[in-house]
């Protein structure tokens, strides 16, 4: 598998789940495009493999902001409206994307540095042949 350090203020999309995979030390497994969508991303546990993808479930990202957040001092205060807008996002089945996006952005960044080595059919175009 080639990898590719991409800067952690650069990930998106499945190449952020990934990082967030890897930086909590989880075994990652990349199958194959299916029909068209891309590569997919599972998590290797003991009973087979589970899909996923943190940047596009909240829920999933949630629980890692509650087991990881306090550790790397990411404080969740962001409100609108009285509400939580993560919170929100989760009850109402929205994805926050920006919010969600830069909560695993500084997840990845206090696990794991900087830069983080992405496989490069993971990547975006762009990101593929040019520098970090």
């Amino acid at each position: 598998m080639t990898t590719k350090p991409i800067s952690t203020s650069h990930l998106t999309g499945i190449a952020l789940a990934y990082a967030v995979g890897s930086a909590m030390q989880r075994p990652m497994a990349i199958l194959p495009s299916e029909y068209g969508s891309g590569p997919r991303l599972f998590v290797k546990e003991t009973y087979g493999l589970r899909p996923f993808r943190p940047d596009r479930d909240p829920g999933e990202a949630w629980a890692l902001f509650c087991r990881y957040g306090q550790q790397a001092r990411l404080e969740l205060h962001f409100h609108y409206n009285g509400a939580s807008c993560l919170q929100a996002g989760i009850r109402a089945g929205h994805t926050a994307d920006r919010m969600l996006t830069a909560a695993l952005r500084a997840l990845v960044s206090h696990l794991h540095g900087q830069a983080i080595e992405i496989p490069i059919e993971l990547l975006d175009p762009e990101h593929q042949d040019g520098a970090i």
